[in-house]
């Protein structure tokens, strides 16, 4: 009965190693034979050679052993490995095979995630090889004890062990993880000294460690001087321009190892489907494509995974779609459905990708937590709530939302997207483990629906857990700053994120612009569009945007005459705010111009708010009967956003008849927008038709539709305080109104008559001015 069998473990489904013993191996005079410079583990891995053999018959009896154990290996089974380990440590071994066996028992220890036992089992050898040291540091390196794997290195040599190759391989890994080029350049200095510089292996090694740490010139260096070249090597350099973001150069070196006979294994190709990935080049996607077809690899759950998701990034999700079809339609393996579904999302296409959900659920093939980040993503950019809940039920039955902090910062973007808030809240209280995407989820949320001093609280606490914000995080907390006209508090953010070094990113830049055209200082805002080295599309967007709003129309057209001539694109929201501009000068003609040319000149398709803006122009200048004229020649249906313009325009030129048909027409899809009511109240008002102003406020009161109060704030001492019409909560609200009083009287003494039109006075306050003026400072309109 085979050892194996007496402890209970299946046979290895590998044959042994080494040959059984003959009769020439016996002889009394045999010499120690060197049969490899390694022992070959059946899976393909080497270790430095464990021992010189004299007889193979010796040999042999401790081969099972090392089988077992790499099968232990194989398993994860510690159990099993203390099996074995209890066995040995019962045998009596030669003090040779007892250090052979003992190092595999210490390396199985460690490749099962015990690194404590398999440490134990090298302080308690009564002797240790370079094998040994080997186990040691690889295995520091493995469990992240990268400081301890460099101290077991130091006190190897200490001992008199000098590195072999594979030493010097393991703690290069090492230095890569303690994040220390200098001590990776010491160790390369001794691998020169020693002559290993001329080592594949070493050399790869060290060609990694320098790609690792970002000096290209470095590795591409070491790649060159090797005097010989194998898969590794140029895995090595393709992975390690890639990395580096060298997706071209990483390229150009897949085609140059073509070109000198070395195939390609699938880590080549996944590497080089990223670098073509980030290139977006659709052309070198499908010399890769046909390599891997060539090679056979293209139905590979790895490599099939990487083509899709290189054709996604390339915009070319019908190719992606075509590799999926062709290979996957029936793997029930996540990794091509993710790809897939992934692919959809990121390319705008998040529709497809819900029904490739659905298609994979049908498939029975168990989401996981990259499959869910990217189906509510889809859901976050379609808005589509009720899908968002029933998925969001099938997260919570599994148990995952609260493990996964990916998963749920996932789905608090897709409510934030929806507008609840609420339940952004209630996923960012159950999540256990919160990140930076976590608060930088609930302050863009707070910030999106409107809740600007939430943001900013949320904010300050995110600081307050040791958090430090990113650009993202930045960028939605000076939106907040920006809606509250907090100059003060923006300004401190400024400060903030010039100090992390995050002021020359894009998207700070444009939202600082932002931000200080909002709070009044566009001087400030100028100044940091000035600084901006390329201005993109969206900084020019930004200080245009912020010009046209200070009414500054002459320099925001000049800015965008500037921009034109600087070669940058203008987008859907550039043409946006040159329309506002020529809306709020009363500028009909340049502002039809502007756009007319959008689809010619710019190939932006005019959306609801262009057109809107259009009738804003006309309204202004008091040409209602054109307004109208162009919305009825709209080739889309016009929404509420339009009649509203409208509606406003009608009420400030005093049109009755023209204000009821846009009333109608946004009644009838929003009835309880409160706005409606007392925009055409006042144009009844407005006209002397008192009665019918007051009736349709009475017909607002009785279906329920409440206007939202006036509100403004301040911000003293760091402190924002809102003021709403006529409220009566504020807790400094005597001392309040004792101001606005005190301010009537000055105001009365100088000679002013308010304006009292749209003021609905109750029936027994007429023709009481004191009284009036009360309601004046108190109307809700």
């Amino acid at each position: 009965m085979g050892l194996a069998v007496k402890l209970g473990f299946p046979q290895p489904a590998y044959p042994r190693v080494l040959p059984a013993s003959t009769s020439k191996n016996k002889s009394k005079n045999s010499t120690l034979i060197q049969l490899s410079p390694t022992t070959q583990k059946p899976n393909g891995s080497k270790f430095p050679s464990l021992v010189s053999v004299d007889e193979t018959r010796k040999r042999f009896q401790i081969q099972p052993l090392i089988d077992i154990l790499y099968g232990c290996e194989d398993m994860g089974s510690v159990g099993k490995v203390k099996s074995v380990h209890g066995l040995v440590l019962k045998s009596e071994l030669s003090d040779r095979d007892l250090l052979v066996v003992l190092n595999h028992v210490a390396n199985a220890y460690s490749k099962c995630s015990d690194f404590d036992t398999a440490r134990r089992v090298f302080d308690e050898m009564p002797v240790r090889n370079i094998f040994s040291w080997t186990v040691m540091i690889v295995g520091s390196t493995e469990s992240g004890l990268f400081l301890d794997g460099f101290k077991f290195f130091c006190d190897m040599v200490d001992s008199g062990i000098l590195p072999d190759k594979f030493v010097y391989s393991a703690v290069v890994q090492t230095c890569i993880g303690l994040d220390c080029i200098k001590l990776g350049e010491m160790v390369h200095a001794q691998v020169v000294v020693r002559g290993f510089a001329s080592d594949t292996f070493v050399s790869t090694s060290l060609l990694n460690m320098y790609a690792k740490f970002g000096m290209v010139e470095n590795s591409c260096r070491m790649f060159n001087s090797m005097t010989e070249h194998n898969k590794v090597s140029w895995n090595a350099m393709i992975s390690g321009l890639t990395s580096n973001d060298l997706h071209s150069e990483a390229f150009d070196q897949f085609v140059r190892m073509q070109k000198e006979g070395i195939k390609p294994n699938l880590y080549t190709l996944i590497s080089v489907s990223k670098a073509v990935g980030k290139l977006g080049n659709v052309d070198k996607s499908k010399i890769v494509h046909s390599y891997a077809s060539g090679l056979g690899m293209e139905s590979s759950v790895l490599v099939g995974t990487a083509l899709i998701d290189m054709y996604s990034k390339c915009k070319s999700v019908s190719d992606a779609r075509s590799v999926f079809d062709f290979n996957f339609t029936s793997c029930k393996t996540n990794p091509p459905w993710n790809a897939m579904i992934s692919g959809y999302s990121q390319s705008g296409h998040s529709q497809e990708a819900l029904e490739h959900f659905v298609r994979m659920c049908v498939n029975n093939i168990q989401p996981d937590k990259y499959t869910y980040c990217s189906v509510f993503n889809a859901i976050a950019a379609l808005k589509c709530l009720r899908l968002g809940k029933e998925i969001h039920g099938m997260v919570l039955k599994s148990g995952v939302e609260m493990k996964v902090t990916s998963i749920s910062n996932a789905i608090a973007n897709a409510y934030a997207k929806c507008g609840l808030l609420k339940d952004v809240q209630k996923v960012f209280d159950r999540i256990e483990e919160r990140d930076l995407v976590s608060w930088t989820t609930l302050v863009t949320a707070c910030s999106q629906c409107f809740e600007w001093e939430d943001a900013l609280i949320v904010f300050s606490k995110l600081r307050e857990e040791g958090f430090t914000p990113n650009e993202f995080t930045i960028s939605s907390v000076l939106v907040a700053c920006a809606s509250l006209c907090f100059l003060e508090y923006g300004q401190q953010v400024h400060g903030l994120l010039c100090k992390a070094g995050l002021d020359s990113e894009k998207c700070i830049e444009s939202a600082l612009i932002d931000m200080y055209a909002k709070c009044g200082n566009i001087d400030e805002a100028q100044e940091v569009f000035e600084r901006i080295s390329e201005p993109d599309t969206v900084s020019w967007t930004a200080i245009i945007s912020g010009y046209a709003q200070h009414g500054l129309v002459e320099d925001a057209l000049e800015l965008f005459k500037r921009m034109e001539q600087m070669g940058v694109k203008a987008n859907d929201v550039t043409l946006l705010c040159v329309l506002f501009a020529c809306s709020h000068r009363g500028m009909v003609d340049e502002g039809h111009y502007h756009f007319h040319q959008m689809e010619k000149s710019y190939g932006v398709v005019p959306k609801m708010e262009h057109y809107a803006c259009i009738v804003d122009l006309l309204g202004r200048v008091g040409r209602l009967n054109d307004a109208m004229e162009f919305i009825e020649r709209m080739p889309i249906e016009p929404n509420e956003m339009v009649w509203q313009t409208l509606l406003g325009a009608c009420r400030v030129h005093e049109n009755v008849e023209l204000g009821e048909i846009a009333a109608e027409k946004i009644l009838s899809v929003t009835p309880e927008s409160s706005a409606t009511y007392v925009l055409l109240s006042n144009t009844y008002i407005r006209t002397g038709s008192y009665e019918d102003g007051l009736s349709l406020r009475d017909v607002m009161k009785d279906r329920g539709v409440k206007k939202e109060p006036g509100c403004s704030w301040i911000s003293v001492n760091g402190r924002i305080h809102k003021f709403y019409a006529g409220d009566q909560q504020h807790p400094e609200k005597h001392d309040i109104y004792a101001k606005l009083e005190e301010l009537r009287v000055k105001l009365k003494s100088m000679g002013y008559i308010p304006d009292l039109r749209y003021v609905l006075q109750d029936m027994n306050l007429v023709g009481k001015k004191g009284d009036a003026w009360m309601s004046l400072l108190n109307r809700k309109d």
